[in-house]
């Protein structure tokens, strides 16, 4: 299987799915050929020097064996990738709290996902008012994560209780494909953005627009007949929320496309 099946294997599990298999999947499909097993065998040897400890103690040891945000090339497609993060020890917020969630998580520290708008955190489970930051090296207090919040949303902004609410991996994976999509449609990279709106649309719950998006890119590549059928599937779908005005541009785009074969 390559890494776009696996992947969509690994999403039918559900709340089973394994965060660490779904984010080297990932890194599989856009970072070249990987051995998943053997970037998880790395995770485990990182566990086993950590040793144990605190959710405070693992983010200091991180930091001391130079794991750090990649702040100088922030939209580096790199930093989402996993195997590349414990290659360089360079990442971005979603991806080093991955890593910090599943060394962790080998040593018995229960840490789960915070999407906050505009930076990833974790807390411990079992003390969800304890949050840390593993890209800015810092255990943070709910008044802190409030400061952090503010930084993006404004000094109005208030942390609610949705906002740290604990996501499960197949959350997490979307966010990091969404932060991929967005980099690879700001570069012009379409080759790139086909692969990771794929792996979205293998997500529960994903939006009309991604298959949209897909079609679009699709179309830029050439690649019509694919597109074609990308938006036929859409517009057949019941369960596809879209407007009068959405319904009839995808079946006049649709007919534009289908003309195209001929």
């Amino acid at each position: 299987m390559d890494a776009s099946e696996e992947f969509r294997n690994e999403v039918e599990l559900g709340g089973a799915a394994a965060l660490d298999r779904l984010a080297l999947l990932i890194a599989a499909k856009g970072a070249g050929p990987l051995d998943v097993s053997g970037e998880q065998a790395r995770l485990d040897e990182l566990a086993t020097d950590f040793g144990g400890g605190t959710a405070a103690e693992l983010m200091g040891w991180l930091r001391i064996r130079g794991f750090r945000g990649n702040a100088d090339s922030y939209y580096d497609p790199d930093n989402s990738f996993l195997n590349r993060v414990l290659d360089r020890g360079l990442g971005i917020p979603i991806s080093l709290s991955v890593l910090a969630i599943e060394v962790g998580r080998r040593c018995d520290i229960h840490l789960v996902g915070i999407g906050l708008p505009g930076e990833f955190i974790v807390a411990e489970r079992d003390e969800p008012d304890r949050f840390h930051n593993p890209f800015r090296h810092q255990s943070m207090s709910p008044a802190q994560v409030t400061e952090l919040l503010r930084r993006f949303a404004g000094p109005a902004a208030r942390l609610t209780p949705d906002m740290v609410q604990p996501v499960g991996a197949l959350s997490i994976a979307a966010r990091m494909l969404a932060n991929l999509a967005h980099i690879y449609a700001h570069t012009a990279r379409p080759a790139d953005l086909e692969w990771v709106l794929r792996f979205q649309t293998t997500l529960p719950g994903a939006a009309p627009a991604v298959r949209r998006q897909l079609v679009a890119t699709l179309a830029a590549l050439g690649r019509f007949w694919e597109a074609s059928d990308v938006l036929a599937a859409l517009v057949a779908d019941p369960l596809a929320p879209a407007t009068p005005d959405e319904r009839e541009a995808d079946e006049t785009l649709l007919t534009q496309l289908r003309g195209n074969l001929n």
